[in-house]
């Protein structure tokens, strides 16, 4: 590694690229998959290309694939001067509107791509892939590019300007967001890094004057590179960088279980501590297409399963369905009692957002061991129905991506209630005939 980032910095060295501290922290991260959400006119174009360049000799094919040929022009022009400066190029096409290819003298072939022509997008198996404009691609496209470094562990760089914080790029973006042990991460390059456009970086008179005309949260989403919490989403408060914390990884204490049974969605169980006011989920089992005695043997695998001093679970765990219960399951199997109530949907969002939010000190109450990915996507994915015109608007959420989201809500309701709700005060008055 310390080779490859040698040899790398000596390329950027010769075509004068020096990445700003938040450029470089995604171009060091060893995450295969990386994200990168750029603010306008943040050099996202120029990071993009001189990832590829600093690993050109690493591979033989790589992919600039864009909504459009048009919009992968601009990491193609990159590239290519680059390989100019440095005497690289052995051959170019480069036509006005269609396919551009690369070839470099030792031997490394580039090519873009558009998600117009999905049919172009097999066949090969490239080394590496930059995804240009990417929050403009539809999600199908994501996942054929990421089947498509399968086969050689290529690698993918994915950047864009958030269109609205909604869709499968901002989704992404939050669920890769903490330093979780998948092979994804996503990161932000704000407007202001870009030091030949904005020379006074955060402070730059025109950056604060853009910030005085927009709204927080769109100037956030626009020049920050931060999405906007979509107003569909169930829990708007989480936020990874204030309730994803290593802080939260197992501090020894008693370990107590928060189980959602499934089958096709998934079989979600939490550990959890509490600690004082706070509770912490140190860690997840999150499996799908699984019966309780394969979740269990996967629990007991863990460090803090000696600690488990018992659990709830959803009060469906209760039924046999011609079969022993998952409550029975749990005690024969694991020797872990757990414990069982009715809890009202709207009953347990409430309790969940006092801990993501405390409604007296505005503390997060609420931390997340980033280990716990499954969870941490979930608070991302968990939504509302859209506003029709032709219907009226739901309070029932979509039940659907919340599998650990209703553990956790299961054990907080169980371990502090509902939510006290001051009465009703009546107002004495008189009328006079």
């Amino acid at each position: 590694m310390n080779a490859r980032r040698a040899t790398r910095d000596l390329l950027w060295a010769r075509v004068g690229y020096d990445p700003s501290a938040a450029q470089r922290a995604a171009h060091d991260c060893p995450a295969r998959i990386r994200l990168i959400a750029g603010g306008e006119r943040a050099g996202k174009s120029r990071s993009a290309a001189m990832e590829l360049f600093g690993r050109l000799i690493e591979g033989r094919l790589y992919w600039l694939v864009g909504p459009e040929y048009d919009l992968c022009r601009p990491e193609f022009e990159y590239l290519l001067d680059a390989c100019r400066r440095i005497g690289a190029v052995a051959s170019v096409r480069y036509p006005g509107s269609s396919r551009c290819e690369l070839i470099t003298r030792t031997g490394a072939r580039i090519v873009t791509r558009s998600a117009r022509e999905p049919e172009r997008l097999a066949g090969e198996a490239p080394d590496g892939i930059l995804g240009c404009e990417a929050a403009q691609l539809p999600p199908s496209v994501f996942l054929r590019l990421r089947g498509r470094i399968a086969e050689r562990r290529g690698w993918l760089w994915l950047s864009g300007t958030f269109e609205g914080s909604r869709g499968w790029y901002a989704d992404r973006f939050r669920a890769w967001q903490p330093a979780a042990r998948g092979d994804a991460r996503s990161f932000s390059i704000p407007s202001w890094e870009n030091r030949a456009l904005y020379p006074g970086g955060r402070d730059d008179p025109e950056i604060a004057e853009l910030e005085d005309l927009f709204p927080p949260d769109l100037f956030m989403e626009r020049f920050g590179g931060v999405p906007c919490p979509p107003s569909t989403l169930v829990f708007r408060e989480f936020d990874t960088r204030e309730h994803v914390d290593i802080k939260a990884r197992g501090s020894g204490a008693p370990v107590e279980l928060a189980v959602d049974p499934g089958y096709a969605g998934a079989y979600a169980v939490l550990a959890i501590e509490q600690r004082g006011s706070e509770v912490a989920v140190i860690d997840e089992v999150y499996l799908r297409r699984t019966v309780a005695g394969d979740v269990i043997a996967a629990c007991r695998k863990r460090p803090w399963w000696p600690r488990v001093r018992g659990g709830v679970i959803d009060v469906a765990g209760r039924q046999h369905h011609a079969a022993p219960s998952q409550i029975e399951v749990w005690a024969s199997l694991a020797g872990v009692r757990l414990r069982s109530h009715s809890v009202p949907l709207r009953s347990g969002i409430d309790r969940l957002r006092t801990f993501l939010r405390d409604p007296v000190s505005g503390d997060a109450r609420l931390i997340v061991a980033p280990e716990c990915t499954n969870l941490i996507e979930e608070f991302g994915l968990y939504r509302y129905h859209e506003a029709s015109d032709l219907e009226p608007i739901s309070e029932i959420p979509i039940d659907r991506d919340n599998h650990a989201i209703k553990a956790l809500t299961y054990w907080l309701f169980d371990r502090f209630g509902a939510i006290e709700r001051p009465p009703r005060q009546s107002i004495p008055f008189r009328i006079t005939w």
